[in-house]
């Protein structure tokens, strides 16, 4: 006899696919989250992404101003965007985006949150993005931010572009 198993939704079997790997070395959050971001690409028809060092630089500046700073936005309390975030590290694009988390405790949390949010998963699989840069700070001393009674402590942002 034959039993069907039940349907998993792509992101759920990218997340199993994910769990049961099993590297050599352990992967850093950022490899992760491009590992998993790189296969939904795959399965869309867009060619991986690269990291560039520079968008990782603008991706860590802001997941630690909303750690260190206690807030949670696109916005940086000093009134920054994002491109502005990306020109500050002299990187010139012709299309950019941004995906902000906090709270997950792990890339495939934050990839699969990101997927089942229609705005996320559009920058994840926009073709046109061809460079990337991740970032995970940790604060360990975090406070709630207002509106929400525990303290998020993980921040997540991922900046996607193409160069001009």
């Amino acid at each position: 006899m034959c039993r069907s198993m039940p349907r998993l939704s792509w992101a759920k079997a990218l997340l199993v696919a994910l769990a049961l790997a099993s590297p050599v070395a352990a992967a850093s959050p950022a490899e992760t989250v491009l590992s998993a971001v790189n296969a939904a690409r795959a399965k869309a028809g867009c060619q991986p992404l690269r990291l560039d060092a520079r968008l990782t630089a603008a991706a860590r500046a802001h997941a630690t101003a909303m750690a260190e700073q206690n807030f949670f936005g696109h916005a940086g309390k000093d009134g920054s965007r994002f491109s502005s975030r990306i020109k500050r590290q002299g990187y010139s694009y012709s299309t950019a985006a941004e995906n902000i988390a906090a709270g997950y405790r792990s890339a495939g949390q934050v990839v699969s949150g990101w997927l089942n949010s229609a705005g996320h998963r559009r920058n994840m699989l926009n073709c046109r993005m061809t460079e990337t840069g991740i970032a995970m700070v940790y604060q360990a001393d975090d406070r709630p931010i207002r509106g929400n009674s525990a303290p998020l402590r993980y921040y997540w942002v991922q900046v996607f572009a193409a160069p001009r």
